[in-house]
């Protein structure tokens, strides 16, 4: 399949914590993408309600326990969701979002699966066939907004962290000529990057 007959969701999540076992989603962003054109107007964003908050977080994503209260739980929200992330899900460091949305459809009586692009990896991809080879500082999300010239505003609100992962993502593909999505997928099997994850 071509990369502009693919459907692709850029998803980011704000959570109570990194611990997938303990910690509880309160914030999903997801942002639409008909091959590589990004659907503005479908981007979507929601609080979510979670069982336990931890203060000391919201320093990282500044959801505060009174924004909150009035969110829907996971389980009330979790059909629609279904039905907005059909297609590829991409993000920075996505395998971890994956992981928290896997585990909260579960619970919700929902199996999820679904195939991950990270931009990431996908950058790492991209300096073995180039002379740049990114180290772990330059691939965190930071990084890659200055590396793609992007004007980097709203850092860690999910909404705009979705949107710029969806825009690296974008450039990255266009820039470097990556052909199709199986290519694409099999090339990123073969990718690790760093063992501790450079979420912020």
């Amino acid at each position: 399949m071509l990369l502009s007959e693919a459907s692709f969701v850029s998803v980011d999540l704000e959570t109570t914590g990194l611990d997938v076992r303990r910690d509880d989603i309160i914030a999903i962003a997801l942002v639409p993408m008909d091959g590589l054109k990004i659907r503005v107007r479908h981007a979507y964003y929601t609080l979510v309600k979670p069982r336990k908050y931890r203060l000391q977080t919201m320093k990282y994503h500044g959801i505060d326990l009174e924004s909150l209260q009035e969110a829907p739980p996971f389980e009330e929200i979790a059909q629609d969701l279904l039905a907005r992330c059909q297609g590829i899900l991409l993000g920075h460091c996505v395998h971890i979002d994956y992981q928290f949305l896997r585990r909260a459809f579960k619970a919700a009586g929902i199996r999820f699966e679904r195939d991950l692009v990270d931009i990431a990896e996908v950058e790492k991809w991209i300096g073995q066939k180039t002379s740049h080879r990114p180290n772990c500082d330059e691939l965190s999300l930071d990084a890659l907004i200055r590396r793609y010239g992007l004007k980097e505003h709203y850092r860690h609100h999910a909404l705009a962290d979705a949107f710029f992962a969806a825009q690296i993502f974008q450039i990255q593909m266009t820039r470097h000529g990556i052909p199709d999505v199986h290519h694409l997928l099999n090339q990123l099997r073969n990718q690790k990057v760093c063992d501790t994850p450079f979420l912020f």
